[in-house]
């Protein structure tokens, strides 16, 4: 009986102990477990900081490319290579090191460029959002957005809407904000248009006034044919036809001191200029005399073309008889910035009735301009309603050179 109790003893304090063991192993594995995951992740935070500062240091100054070296942080040290490239891009690589383990986080930065709004305006002067009206990209105003309940309903944002001065709510509007809206959110227009300017100078086209307006005709199989000076109008000698590839190399055109007039089917990507004295009605205009299409709608499927029409003052749809009478459309297909001014349809108040406008890209300008009128729901002037369709891919692309807002935006994230 005694040996048999000491035996159950022994066994038990065998048991005891192994359990005891494990018990201590499995204790020591969660501690290591919970400083690996604690170092990893603190390791982690400090290349997250490491982005961020470099991140500011850029904002301050788009020139920075020195990044950092062995820089302590919360404990640890963070080193940061910044590295341009190429079309605008730039790429930042973090490392952040704590207790020996690093972690590596990295994103591609670009210009933000105004491209990216499917609507951005100043202000929109007395104009309204109402029933019908749907914006399917991002939308700004850097002042009042402008709302009314009308056409049976309220206007839809479908992307991430933003104004300055928040939402003057008219006759029982109820806005609709898909994307989210946010106040308080300053994006000014950029003081010159000299950054496309000299892009066309350094490696593109460029034009002065000295020899008169310029005429271009884009061309479907990837040529313009232009003129400057001559016959006011399409007719006249003097043309040239030219590869977009060795008119403006770089995507890049432009004109200053004079008018530009132009029409066509796009077949590249450019960006079209056109600068003089602010608020001059004799320079720095934009005339679109015809359609101005793409070669290959993105709507359709893949498509590279990609077109940018900047003006320092007005873009004007003319008042001509390729734009005229109510069967005839006319489609515009860019991204349209107007730095002091707006898009127009030229005697909007006063030509007769036309047909659809129809429009693919995005409208950027300090003023919304009109393009006709109504009484009621009729159309008593200037064109119909055709669709106002956002280019998607304008959310990660640019026409070349086309203005930007000023600070960087992330378009892609890696850790």
């Amino acid at each position: 009986m005694g040996r048999a109790s000491l035996i159950m003893v022994l066994g038990f304090t065998t048991a005891l102990l192994m359990i005891g063991s494990n018990i201590s192993k499995i204790s020591n594995a969660a501690m290591d477990n919970y400083t690996a995951y604690y170092n990893d992740a603190m390791s982690h935070s400090i290349a997250g900081a490491g982005i961020n500062m470099a991140s500011r240091a850029l904002y301050e100054n788009s020139l920075w490319r020195s990044g950092f070296s062995n820089k302590s942080f919360g404990n640890g040290t963070f080193d940061v290579q910044v590295t341009d490239l190429g079309s605008n891009r730039i790429r930042i690589v973090s490392t952040g090191t704590f207790s020996g383990i690093a972690h590596v986080v990295a994103c591609v930065l670009q210009p933000s460029s105004f491209s990216k709004f499917a609507y951005y305006s100043v202000t929109d002067q007395n104009g309204f959002w109402g029933g019908g009206d749907t914006i399917w990209g991002p939308f700004h105003c850097n002042n009042t957005i402008n709302v009314a309940y009308f056409n049976g309903g309220s206007p839809v944002f479908m992307q991430k809407a933003t104004s300055l001065n928040g939402i003057w709510n008219y006759n029982g509007a109820h806005p609709v904000f898909k994307g989210g809206y946010a106040a308080g959110v300053n994006v000014s227009l950029p003081a010159n248009l000299t950054p496309l300017q000299t892009s066309a100078q350094t490696g593109g086209k460029y034009f002065t006034g000295a020899g008169g307006d310029v005429f271009i005709q884009l061309n479907s199989d990837g040529t313009v044919t232009w003129r400057q000076g001559g016959a006011a109008d399409w007719s006249g000698t003097g043309w040239s036809t030219d590869p977009i590839s060795s008119f403006a190399p770089n995507g890049a055109l432009y004109l200053t001191g004079a008018n530009l007039r132009l029409k066509g089917t796009l077949h590249g990507q450019l960006t079209i200029g056109v600068g003089g004295t602010t608020g001059s009605t004799t320079q720095g205009n934009m005339w679109l005399d015809n359609d101005v299409v793409y070669k290959d709608d993105p709507r359709n499927g893949y498509s590279t073309d990609m077109l940018g029409l900047v003006a320092e003052n007005k873009l004007q749809i003319t008042d001509n008889a390729w734009n005229q009478g109510p069967g005839n459309d006319f489609t515009l297909m860019a991204s349209v910035f107007s730095r002091t001014d707006g898009l127009w349809a030229q005697n909007y108040g006063s030509r007769g009735v036309e047909g659809k406008l129809i429009t693919l890209g995005g409208q950027i300008s300090n003023v919304g301009g009109y393009t006709g009128t109504f009484s009621g729901t009729t159309i008593t002037h200037g064109f119909t309603p055709g669709g106002t369709y956002y280019d998607q891919r304008l959310m990660n692309d640019a026409p070349p050179f086309f203005p930007t807002t000023g600070n960087f935006e992330v378009v892609s994230w890696f850790e």
